[in-house]
């Protein structure tokens, strides 16, 4: 019986770790062990054990690892296991790796540069803790840089455009309404108001328009600055063209119909804020 009996998730997740902590061990072990722990992290039980066994210290080490795969998967384990998870977000904010992940975004390997904006958005999400250390990390910067880099991988630049969304509705939704300097960032702002135009992206001008309707509504963002300064009244004229062209598509014309309405409703809240 003691032969056939299958090991624990936790006695697995000791023997991934302890190989990890083997500096002898080969490349394709290390990495052998990371997807281990990659698919062991998913339960939230697993990844509360992981600080516990030393697992978040041993993972954290491989973001400095020489080889970009290894970095890769190493970013994906810390933002799954702190995927709505406060308990192992503070575990990790505590590492101090913050800093390091904000960076691997700007990654010429485009799978680590993706995998690292992921684990930066479970890590700052619903956490103001994170997000205040993620401004004095310049984050807004590297978010603003990614929005800019026409020729950046799209789904860098969609991430950027949810994790700006979730950080607005978060604050809008909260109670205290301790608002982020940074989303008032009127070069944050106009890299966002630009991709309505200058991506031809349905999905990503789609999520662009989700973004500044949230940050339409923060307090500390200035009508204004929408106005003039990122002038997103001739953005959203120009949107409306292209939508109206776009209905006459019968494979397109549900989706421009349903953009049009977000649109028109972005729209009057740029209005009402204009009044006001």
């Amino acid at each position: 019986m003691e032969k056939i009996k299958v090991p624990s998730d936790a006695e697995l997740m000791k023997i991934a770790i302890n190989d990890l902590n083997n500096s002898s061990i080969t490349l394709e072990d290390r990495h052998r062990a990371l997807q281990e722990l990659n698919i062991l992290v998913e339960p939230i039980d697993n990844a509360n054990d992981l600080h516990k066994l030393g697992g978040l210290v041993a993972v954290t080490r491989e973001l400095h690892h020489s080889d970009s795969s290894i970095r890769t998967i190493a970013a994906w384990i810390l933002g799954k296991a702190s995927q709505n998870n406060p308990v192992v977000q503070q575990q990790v904010l505590e590492l101090g790796v913050l800093s390091k992940l904000t960076k691997m975004v700007k990654s010429n390997f485009v799978e680590e540069a993706n995998k690292a904006l992921y684990a930066v958005s479970a890590l700052i999400r619903n956490n103001l803790a994170g997000q205040e250390l993620f401004y004095t990390e310049a984050g807004h910067v590297m978010l603003r840089d990614v929005l800019r880099n026409s020729s950046i991988d799209i789904r860098l630049q969609r991430k950027a455009l949810v994790l700006l969304a979730d950080l607005a509705v978060y604050l809008l939704d909260s109670i205290d309404r301790n608002e982020l300097p940074f989303l008032s960032d009127r070069d944050l702002l106009k890299s966002v108001v630009d991709l309505i135009t200058a991506s031809t992206d349905l999905d990503l001008q789609e999520k662009a328009l989700v973004a500044i309707k949230s940050l339409l509504q923060l307090r500390t963002t200035e009508a204004q600055v929408f106005k003039d300064f990122c002038a997103l009244g001739d953005a959203l004229n120009k949107m409306r063209q292209l939508l109206l062209d776009l209905v006459a598509d019968e494979d397109q014309r549900n989706y421009a119909m349903d953009l049009e309405s977000l649109r028109s409703e972005v729209e009057n809240i740029f209005h009402r804020k204009l009044v006001k």
